[in-house]
């Protein structure tokens, strides 16, 4: 069996045996316990011992070995170099150098060091472990990766390592099977599986990229709760939604977003783009077929030159991707153009521009005449039913208890007004006025002449001028 070989001065006979009687009498003092050679010195004055070649080294129940070691007796440190190893149970540091504090029961690595465990890996330019608090300081290029194929990459981490929770600062970086996150801090708590961050934080999955000022990151149920200038891209329908707060769930394909919640989204095609505005203080979004949103408490919606205003919105997109279907609820009113358009609910239909108009119950409809003021064509009934051509109005029918008001003009002077009443009316449009009017079913009509108009005793029952137009946000 070979022996150690020590070189040992007279000195270094001294230091020995000071050691060998520190470690009968004293506590917590590191231990040499082999080296291939031995010998004293002084250093600034300092007497302290060197040992060279296959270097083994004990404090406590940490194990260390390296190439050299510099002990400092009185300081109780010891200055590792070459191979340097540091092991406590299941713990493994490695690093080309480093220092070992044994008061303080931690070694600093300043050029670079690797923490294994059996669920972990750790490495960075500059390590700092304290055994006593089982807490890892590391700094610059960080790397921490676990057995679960998740990684942070950040500029420093403190990784606590009993309670497996990393606290990582500086472009942080979260990689892991389901999800990319970014920010400028990061809590991880990899036994419930729980990402915090904060600070231009970007949370990458599948089907959506969600940033904001601070978010929570589920990764067991792949939910994320983000706050503070939310933002939510749909990546598969070029579409926004921003708000106060935000949840996303990816296995359900489903968000909620809360406080100041607006949708942007894009169509494009034929060398057209058509965009969609939504605002309200809640909605939801629902990615599975089919695919929808709704919205609620003062829902705004702009396409186009199509307004609305409701409590309530629902927003169906077509599976081609191009147009759907907004339906409006509760004290909903529609605009366009000159047109304003009421009703208990209302439906519009799009592909490119508007389609179709729906009202069901309390159907009102009205359109100012842009060159003589004060004067409303308007119609009423219990359903109402708005066609449109190339985003012009084509004509306007309704059904039971119907009833139209509608101005006559001469070469664009007034010219009297007509009132129908039946059981359904319907008003052909050309070049945006009323070009013919049919009325069936018990039909009644009456012609004013010009002297015997007064527009503001022509309106009919529930005429109201809604002022709450929407407009245009961005972003």
């Amino acid at each position: 069996m070979n022996q150690p070989k020590y070189q040992i001065s007279f000195l270094g006979i001294f230091f020995l045996s000071l050691f060998i009687t520190s470690a009968i009498f004293g506590q917590d003092k590191i231990t040499l316990n082999y080296a291939d050679s031995l010998v004293g010195k002084s250093i600034n004055g300092e007497q302290v011992r060197e040992a060279i070649g296959n270097v083994s080294l004990t404090h406590n129940n940490v194990k260390i070995t390296c190439n050299r070691v510099v002990q400092f007796f009185d300081q109780n440190r010891a200055e590792l170099y070459g191979n340097v190893k540091v092991v406590q149970d299941t713990l493994t540091i490695l690093a080309p150098a480093g220092t070992y504090f044994g008061n303080e029961s931690k070694v600093v690595c300043p050029s670079g060091a690797t923490l294994i465990d059996p669920k972990s890996t750790l490495k960075a330019n500059y390590g700092v472990y304290l055994f006593n608090q089982d807490l890892a300081n590391f700094r610059g290029n960080v790397r921490i990766t676990d057995d679960r194929s998740y990684t942070i990459i950040s500029d420093e981490l403190d990784y606590y390592r009993s309670v497996q929770k990393s606290y990582a600062r500086g472009n942080v970086k979260v990689v892991s099977d389901s999800s990319i996150i970014y920010s400028d801090n990061l809590v991880y708590e990899k036994l419930i599986g729980i990402s915090t961050a904060t600070g231009n934080v970007k949370i990458e999955s599948d089907s959506t990229i969600v940033t904001s000022g601070k978010a929570t990151y589920f990764d067991y149920e792949k939910k994320s709760i983000a706050e503070e200038n939310v933002r939510i891209n749909f990546l598969n329908k070029n579409a926004n939604v921003y708000g106060n707060y935000a949840e996303n769930y990816e296995k359900k394909n489903y968000s909620l977003v809360k406080g100041n919640a607006r949708l942007i989204q894009i169509e494009s095609g034929d060398g057209k783009a058509d965009t969609t505005f939504i605002s309200s203080e809640l909605m939801e979004s629902f990615r599975n077929k089919p695919e929808h949103y709704i919205a609620r408490d003062s829902v705004r919606v702009i396409r186009n030159d199509f307004l609305s205003s409701s409590d309530a919105a629902y927003y169906f997109i077509n599976e081609t991707g191009k147009g759907g279907v907004i339906s409006l609820a509760k004290d909903p009113v529609v605009w366009k153009e000159e047109l304003q358009v009421t009703g208990d609910s209302i439906y519009a239909f799009f592909r490119d521009d508007i389609d179709d108009i729906y009202v069901n119950k309390s159907a009102f409809a009205f359109q100012s005449n842009t060159a003589v003021e004060g004067r409303y064509d308007q119609i009423s009934g219990i359903f109402m039913h708005i066609g449109f051509l190339q985003n012009e109005i084509n004509y306007i029918q309704v059904d039971t208890n119907a009833a139209s008001i509608y101005f006559v003009y001469d070469s664009q002077r007034p010219n009297g007004a007509n009132r129908s009443d039946g059981e359904v009316i319907k008003l052909y449009f050309k070049l945006k006025k009323v070009d013919a009017v049919k009325v069936y079913g018990k039909p009644k009509g009456t012609y004013f002449p010009e002297n015997l108009v007064n527009p503001s005793e022509l309106l009919l029952l529930g005429f109201r001028i809604r002022t709450n137009k929407p407009v245009r946000f961005i972003k």
